[in-house]
């Protein structure tokens, strides 16, 4: 933005002229009223955890100081001081929890990042006076449940306005601090209120009151507890019940605190179960109290044919205060005919009487019926889907490479790879809008090293700013480091056997971490093989996401296949099977929250969960695609809104029908996502 003046006076304040781009849901003005987050309403009833992005935690905002050198003002104390502060008035509490890693409990997760941060100020060199200031601030958060659902998705930006001094004498820009507070206050009390009103939220928090057995509803018989429902003092009991004519410990014991998180992972991990598949459960307890917890176990309950694959009980043993120990069963899981769901509930328990009872965790699995009839009829998936929204996408940019022929013919060749890649640039240039200039795509004999390099090097950082997603498709092979798992893309020109031929995605990591973009999706059909004179049973998994993108939380990595094999070609869709279903989803299916809009988060489960499906039912073998960052990690790039839904609710009927193969299968609630188009 450029601002002309003529003739600056010494002690007159300045006009600055302002422009912001609104981008988000809705807008919170620095004027609001008095009055705690949520006041109108009950605080909600649960204790979610807390994590935030990189993006708050080493948040600074760039602005010229008054001798026009570049300088920036930190908000992550602000920030991260404000946060909690405002959604302890929505909830009952919240937990913050620090590293990369999250935890998504019973209670759910909060995950808050930020996104525009912008100072508007123009100051004459070393001309002293007051000088009008806006600071604004954009900021994302996402409530998501115990399985990793989205229930609430919202974007908000705030301005704050006054006015900064400077003096002749310093370089100084005095008076920024309550204009940014305002700013900062402005946006996380916008987004308290937001989630004190999701009445999503708040069902969830009322389903975690019911579904929760107390300890003195719990019989012995299901979940191995000991009847009595308290002892002295008030503590609740969630002990062992010792042999008859064994005198008990308890005015012995010190009561103490246990907490408990559980995974429950099926083999395909679409959270449907078939004959054969295998089940895996993952424990981790930890001792929060200041005694000793002596004889830990957990229970293993629930309803139906599922919990006859399991022990009732599994042994922990012994845990020390502070302490963290883990444990895991897998089992195979086999007649399930006649069932139409599993159920898992899985407890604690210990010799030690405890300060209060941990929440049992309840996990329930569809069954998926015996193999059928899979000739589901196939759509014609290359008629474009309807535009995403009135307005074009402008600043969007799409890179789309499609490799299946190689100057080398000892290289295998990749049917469809040319025309997946033709296919899914026109959709996403229909989808958004997106003018024909800033979409590149580059198919066989014309994506040669050194186009792949001008593309990334020089092609993409002439179109972008703050403001702009870039989309990445690649449709060919890959090798895979046998050390580092590193992944190299074999362009036309390239060969399996020299390194030197590759291009490096981790080149394309590093060109993605210097950029201002606002975000990046990519999409790789891929068929991986391990580098030469590399032991494919030593390589390791590929290393899609790591790295250059450590400490960014606006990137999303959509891969076909995840290990060493070829991809699969669906010859009914003309297509790979990844990108066929990607096709699918960006054509609405993939709405399974019925909300109008397929969010990137959507896209990926939806072709993840069908390319699983299919690859198993229609060639034999597993195909697994990745989803990084998945679902509790990362939320705020898998709300960004990719395709417009169309995926009609079906009729209601007395008897269930078959379900088509190619149909999600199984729509959740609907959830409150994302910003709208």
């Amino acid at each position: 933005m450029s601002i002309r003046h003529s003739g600056i006076r010494r002690q007159a304040a300045f006009g600055v002229v302002v422009a912001l781009a609104v981008l988000c849901a809705g807008c919170v003005g620095s004027k609001r009223s008095g009055g705690s987050s949520g006041s109108d309403t009950a605080a909600i009833p649960l204790t979610p955890s807390l994590w935030l992005s990189p993006s708050i935690s080493t948040a600074v905002i760039p602005y010229k100081d008054a001798c026009g050198q570049p300088a920036v003002f930190s908000v992550a104390d602000p920030l991260v001081e404000a946060v909690p502060k405002k959604l302890n008035r929505v909830f009952h509490g919240v937990t913050p929890q620090f590293g990369l890693e999250q935890r998504v409990t019973a209670a759910g997760v909060i995950e808050v990042g930020l996104g525009l941060k912008h100072i508007d100020l123009v100051i004459p060199r070393h001309i002293q006076g007051a000088y009008p200031v806006s600071v604004t601030l954009g900021a994302e958060m996402v409530f998501l449940a115990e399985d990793g659902k989205t229930l609430f998705a919202k974007k908000l930006q705030s301005v704050g306005r006054g006015e900064v001094t400077v003096t002749d004498q310093s370089c100084e820009v005095k008076g920024l601090e309550p204009i940014v507070q305002e700013a900062v206050d402005a946006v996380t009390e916008g987004l308290a209120k937001q989630v004190a009103a999701s009445v999503r939220v708040r069902e969830y928090a009322e389903q975690q009151k019911t579904r929760i057995p107390t300890a003195a509803s719990l019989s012995t018989q299901q979940a191995g507890i000991a009847s009595s429902a308290s002892v002295t003092g008030g503590v609740q009991a969630n002990r062992i019940a010792p042999p008859a004519g064994i005198p008990t410990a308890s005015s012995r014991l010190q009561a103490t605190t246990l907490t408990f998180h559980a995974i429950v992972r099926d083999e395909s991990q679409d959270h449907m179960l078939q004959q054969g598949e295998s089940l895996t459960i993952e424990v981790e307890v930890k001792n929060e109290g200041q005694a000793e917890a002596e004889g830990v176990e957990v229970l293993i309950g629930g309803e139906g044919a599922l919990t006859e694959h399991f022990p009732q009980s599994v042994a922990i043993g012994d845990v020390q205060p502070g302490e963290i120990k883990r444990t895991s069963v897998t089992n195979r899981v086999m007649d399930l005919k006649d069932a139409t769901q599993g159920e898992l509930v899985l407890s604690v328990r210990s010799l030690t009487p405890l300060a209060s009872l941990p929440s049992a965790k309840k996990f329930i699995f569809q069954v998926k019926p015996e193999k059928g009839d899979s000739g589901a009829i196939v759509s014609d998936v290359d008629r474009l889907p309807k535009p995403l929204a009135a307005s074009k996408q402008t600043r969007t940019v799409v890179i789309a490479i499609g490799v299946g022929r190689f100057r080398d013919e000892r290289v295998p060749t990749v049917k469809y790879a040319d025309r997946d890649a033709e296919v899914t640039a026109a959709y996403l240039r229909a989808i958004g809008g997106i003018p024909g200039d800033r979409v590149h795509v580059l198919v066989d004999k014309f994506a040669l090293k050194a186009d792949l390099a001008e593309t990334f090097d020089e092609w993409l950082p002439k179109r972008v700013d703050a403001e702009t997603v870039v989309y990445v498709y690649f449709a060919g092979r890959a090798l895979v480091d046998g050390t580092s798992g590193a992944v190299s893309l074999v362009p036309y020109d390239g060969t399996i056997a020299s390194p030197n031929r590759l291009y490096p995605v981790r080149h394309i990591q590093e060109v993605l971490a210097r950029l201002p973009i606002q975000r990046a999706i990519m999409m790789f059909e891929v068929s991986l093989d391990p580098s030469p004179g590399a032991d494919p049973g030593t390589t390791p998994q590929a290393d899609w996401g790591d790295g250059a993108q450590d400490d960014r939380d606006d990137v999303m990595w959509m891969v076909g296949n995840r290990n060493l094999q070829e991809a699969h070609a669906y010859e009914q869709g003309k297509h790979g099977l990844f990108t066929y279903y990607l096709l699918r989803g960006l054509q609405g299916l993939a709405d399974v929250d019925r909300d109008g809009t397929v969010v990137a988060g959507e896209l990926c489960t939806y072709v993840r969960g069908e390319v699983i499906h299919a690859a198993r039912e229609q060639f034999g073998n597993a195909q697994q695609p990745l989803c990084s960052p998945p679902p509790g990690q990362g939320a705020v790039v898998r709300i960004h809104p990719m395709a417009k839904g169309n995926n009609p609710k079906p009729p209601a009927q007395a008897k269930k029908a078959d379900t088509p193969a190619d149909a999600p299968s199984q729509a959740p609630k609907p959830v409150d996502m994302g910003p709208k188009p």
